[in-house]
């Protein structure tokens, strides 16, 4: 993950759960470089709506197919 508010630190973590929560459904990511934090997303019905098309999106689909084949590059950015 990247932020604006961070420069160029690249936090580097794993997905840990994606559950609901009073009315969202709450993406918990644990980063593990170069700091341990818990982050948390909230999305909304709108936004889980967005997720879902985009996941059917021909780039992504194609990019998950590429992914089970082989070991994909990192962007050096995004």
């Amino acid at each position: 993950m990247r932020s604006t508010g961070l420069g160029k630190t690249e936090l580097r973590g794993d997905i840990s759960s994606l559950e609901p929560h009073e009315g969202l459904l709450i993406l918990n990511v644990q980063t593990t470089s170069p700091v341990q934090w818990h982050v948390r997303a909230g999305m909304q019905r709108k936004d889980i709506l967005k997720l879902l098309t985009s996941v059917f999106n021909f780039k992504v689909i194609k990019f998950l197919v590429g992914i089970t084949i082989g070991k994909p590059k990192e962007p050096s950015e995004f």
